[in-house]
């Protein structure tokens, strides 16, 4: 089982068919509150066993798409005006689905959702109790959780609730059941923000938040959408031409009293933009100056594409951005150089383009189709650096390319774009556009080098889109096939996992797959390449010793002491190891002994035993004195066969006989000279 923030583990028990979470909160599947559920969660009543009588209710995560599992962390307990109150979080056994899943324990708002929808009307809401009641509070909320670190991201009419029966006091939603952003619609995200894809808008920053509060602030105040029925991309369209304040007041009246605060709120210039400071000395009585768009250099002639005439860089680029493989020609052929030189009167950002465009034949000198995609990828970064990485359909900042990547995955939808985008260099030169020099840059920088370098080797284990998928997730579950049923987000809950695991799985199976490796080496803080090398080995032997050294590596580094299941899961995978010893007398030891081993549960004493480097010194030496005399008896028996043995033992006797003869001769001759010699 999965672990909770606190490292405590968290409750399975069950009283007959009611999951209780923490032995303390009962959740009841029988009992759905459908007008409370998320995108990616399903509500249900729940109850305090201590406390019975308190209205709670339960978000389970029934969808496939990994929730904010550090919110939750930093929530729980969060108490705050404005703010659904995080009581407790976890993990259950879930019945319906026969696995284990993430529950939210809130504090349940008796009064229901204040839209619930965007084409809603209700009844507008005046200034005097609109400051009271929502604005202070929910402006408070979102300043509380700046403090902590935490982007809400999900500040939308159809996520907010009244508190009460009553309607007195209303408060934000949940942000933590699904990923950043996602469920944000178009017309409450800022103009950048709205023009990625979902699941790629990345946290962004903490004035993203006060931004979708303004445009809260206009549909409440006039009780409706004053945009309803407007597809995305007019809204978009109209946000870059207009403004967002121009684009959503411009046809309805807002009291007098609030235009300041919602004009703050809803400025384009994040710079400009109000944030808690700013809204709290509004909240005081002090009144500021009207904010002040930038003036916004425009271009003398217009550039004529898709037959609409444009006079802003950003605004081109948006358009290109949208029709792509029209855009292409006109980038290449240098028509939209020609334009920043002559219409814009602006040579550096021609300059700018130049050098996107050989960046790109850097990339792709060798692929037509690709050198044109990253070109006109280069060039829409440089005519807009603000706006997000757009490479085709694949539109994310540099922060929301996990969370593209992680959707893509889940949901079993093609990620060529993403890891295309990755290998193209794209992220660096999104980066090497911004103004403002950041230490984080050069993080980002390195990390997304590496991940380049991952996706270049996408056959190794360890490496590829599962280790990209990982590295860019910290609160990615691992999706293992194996792990079905589990909810695995930390390295200290794989291995408990893998040997609840090893009761359902053919024994055959190894235990390691592409997921499970490359969720280790993203999570795990100490070098583990040796293991890694081996485990991709293409020698199954070595590819054995690997994998089972690198379980036993994460068993004494993290525990638990025992792992019964998974000690036998790799006991009878051992055939491989067992049969590289030569000795017989060896592999009948092993094969005795690892039971024993087995039983113990411990990976580490396992590896040692059939690793051992005294008995592969010893297994290696006898074999090669046990070769050394089968070779002289076969060269014996090939001698006896060829009947050269008794040959070379008759030359050896004449031999012998003609050495003594010969020793004499001499012998003879030595003395009769001797005596010749005295005897003249």
């Amino acid at each position: 089982m999965a672990r909770d923030g606190d490292g405590g583990q968290s409750g399975k028990g069950a009283t007959g068919t009611t999951p209780i979470l923490k032995d303390r909160y009962a959740i009841f599947p029988d009992n759905p509150l459908p007008d409370l559920d998320t995108p990616n969660a399903t509500a249900f009543a729940a109850e305090d066993r201590r406390q019975r009588g308190r209205p709670l209710f339960a978000l389970v995560v029934t969808g496939p798409l990994p929730p904010r599992v550090q919110v939750m962390q930093q929530l729980r307990g969060l108490r705050t005006a404005g703010l659904m109150a995080l009581v407790e979080w976890g993990y259950i056994e879930w019945a319906p689905a026969d696995a284990v899943r993430v529950v939210l324990i809130y504090e349940q708002p008796m009064g229901g959702r204040v839209m619930k929808s965007l084409s809603d009307t209700i009844t507008p809401i005046s200034d005097q109790q609109f400051v009271k009641s929502l604005l202070r509070p929910l402006c408070m909320a979102l300043g509380e959780l700046q403090n902590h670190g935490i982007g809400h991201r999900a500040v939308r009419p159809t996520n907010l609730f009244y508190s009460d029966a009553s309607g007195g006091r209303i408060v934000l939603g949940d942000c933590a059941t699904g990923p950043v952003a996602i469920d944000q619609p178009v017309v409450c995200e800022t103009i950048e923000s709205g023009m990625c894809t979902p699941a790629g808008r990345g946290l962004g920053v903490y004035a993203d938040d006060f931004y979708a509060l303004g445009v809260c602030a206009v549909m409440l105040l006039i009780g409706r959408n004053p945009l309803a029925g407007v597809s995305d991309h007019d809204i978009l369209t109209q946000k870059l031409h207009h403004g967002t304040y121009a684009t959503l007041v411009s046809d309805v009246r807002l009291p007098l009293g609030m235009i300041e605060i919602v004009r703050g709120l809803l400025a384009d210039d994040v710079d400009q933009r109000w944030d808690f400071e700013q809204t709290d000395l509004w909240f005081n009585g002090r009144r500021m100056s009207p904010v002040q768009a930038k003036p916004v250099r425009r271009a003398q002639r217009a550039f004529v594409f898709m037959n609409q005439e444009f006079f802003l860089p950003r605004n081109l680029a948006h358009a290109m951005a949208n029709n792509w493989d029209k855009a292409v020609p006109v980038v290449l052929e240098g028509k939209l150089e020609i334009w920043l030189r002559r219409g814009l009167e602006n040579n550096q950002l021609a300059d700018h383009i130049t050098m996107a465009i050989r960046n790109a034949a850097a990339v792709g000198e060798k692929n037509k189709a690709a050198f044109q995609d990253t070109a006109l990828a280069n060039v829409l970064i440089v005519l807009d650096p603000a706006a997000p990485i757009r490479y085709r359909d694949f539109r994310a900042h540099v922060d929301g390319f996990g969370g593209v990547l992680s959707a893509q995955v889940a949901l079993g939808k093609d990620t060529r774009l993403v890891t295309e985008a990755i290998l193209r260099d794209l992220p660096k030169m999104w980066l090497g556009m911004r103004e403002k020099f950041s230490p984080e840059m050069i993080q980002m920088t390195s990390n997304f080098r590496e991940l380049r370098d991952y996706l270049q080797d996408p056959f190794k284990k360890g490496a590829g889109l599962e280790r990209c998928l990982y590295e860019l997730n910290e609160s990615q579950r691992c999706l293992s096939p194996l792990l079905a049923r589990d909810i695995v987000l930390d390295i200290r809950d794989l291995l408990p996992a893998l040997d609840r695991t090893a009761s359902r799985v053919d024994s055959k199976t190894e235990p390691l797959d592409r997921h499970i490796v490359a969720f280790v080496a993203a999570r795990y803080p100490k070098d583990i390449a040796p293991q890694l090398a081996a485990l991709n080995e293409d020698d199954t032997k070595r590819a054995t010793l690997g994998m089972l050294s690198l379980l036993a590596v994460l068993q004494w580094r993290l525990g638990p002491e025992a792992l019964h299941g998974l000690c036998g899961w790799m006991g009878a995978l051992m055939g491989p190891i067992i049969n590289s010893y030569h000795s017989r007398a060896r592999r009948r030891t092993l094969e005795q002994e690892i039971p024993r081993l087995v039983r113990k549960g411990s990976l580490p004493e396992l590896y040692n035993f059939v690793d051992s480097a005294d008995e592969r010194r010893a297994d290696f030496d006898e074999f090669q004195r046990a070769r050394a005399e089968w070779a002289v008896a076969q060269q014996n028996i090939r001698h006896l066969e060829s009947g050269q043995v008794g040959a070379d033992e008759n030359a050896e006797r004449t031999g012998q006989r003609l050495a003594a003869t010969g020793s004499v001769s001499v012998a003879i001759v030595t003395v009769a000279v001797v005596l010749l010699g005295y005897m003249f």
